[in-house]
């Protein structure tokens, strides 16, 4: 399965408000009265310094807006870090049909090979970023490509082994395995190599009485992260939550303080 990376529809909403304000505003520049809202921009015009003293008090609110809309807007790893933490760990044997998560060893059924370093794998995760600098000497990374490919597998606990139809797979926050450069560009890829020890969330099907485990159509999920770094995100994450929300409180009584 190939994946372009795609301009976010919010990015291209808050952009598109943006020309048409800045658009506008050179019409009515030129046209004047001619131009619709004229009244309303004229009176923002003579005012300009009451209007702009407005706008600074409410900044901090419009920022709190955005950065919360950030936080809280839904991902697929925001909805896979959600369904691991309410899922109990399930023994591959007595696996129940629907949402699930187990826990356990891939077991390689056909062979990949990675795209940067050649290396056989289960499967991979792989981008390719552009390199551009800036006035100032200093680098940054633009993705122009990514890609996930998988074969099917299969995971074993101590109780029993599991098929896995990897399709729609996706690799949440696993460590890059191998870099490369050339050129302007970088190429990383994450493998998925047999005896990894993994966690996956999916769901529970069968087949001729022969389970298996697939992307679950309704939450639309069908993810695999390592064991460890799962157990540290368990552990922390109600740290991360206490101090954003103080954060937010300590922010809402500045603006609280400013704007009296």
């Amino acid at each position: 399965m190939h994946t372009q990376k795609k301009s976010s529809p919010v990015a291209k909403i808050l952009l598109g408000v943006f020309l048409f304000g800045v658009g506008y505003f050179i019409l009515w520049t030129i046209f004047k009265e001619k131009m619709p809202f004229h009244n309303f921009m004229h009176h923002i015009a003579e005012n300009y310094d009451e209007y702009a003293g407005e706008i600074f008090n409410y900044l901090p609110v419009f920022f709190l807006i955005i950065v919360a809309f950030l936080f809280l807007r839904p991902t697929s790893k925001k909805r896979f870090l959600r369904l691991q933490a309410s899922l109990p760990t399930s023994k591959i044997q007595s696996v129940s049909k629907g949402l699930a998560e187990i826990e356990g060893k891939l077991i390689m059924k056909t062979p990949l090979f990675s795209p940067v370093n050649g290396e056989q794998c289960i499967g991979y995760f792989y981008t390719i970023e552009e390199e551009k600098q800036d006035s100032d000497g200093d680098t940054s990374y633009t993705t122009v490509h990514r890609e996930t490919q998988c074969n099917d597998f299969q995971i074993q606990d101590d109780t029993g082994t599991i098929e896995i139809k990897a399709e729609g797979i996706e690799f949440i926050f696993l460590k890059e395995t191998n870099v490369s450069s050339a050129g302007d560009k970088r190429y990383t890829e994450t493998l998925l190599k047999s005896q990894q020890k993994m966690l996956l969330v999916g769901y529970a099907d069968a087949e001729n009485g022969v389970p298996f485990m697939r992307k679950d159509d309704h939450y639309k999920i069908l993810g695999i992260t390592s064991s460890d770094g799962i157990s540290v995100w368990n552990k922390y994450q109600p740290l991360l939550r206490s101090f954003l929300f103080t954060c937010s409180f300590v922010l809402l009584l500045i603006i609280f303080i400013l704007s009296r």
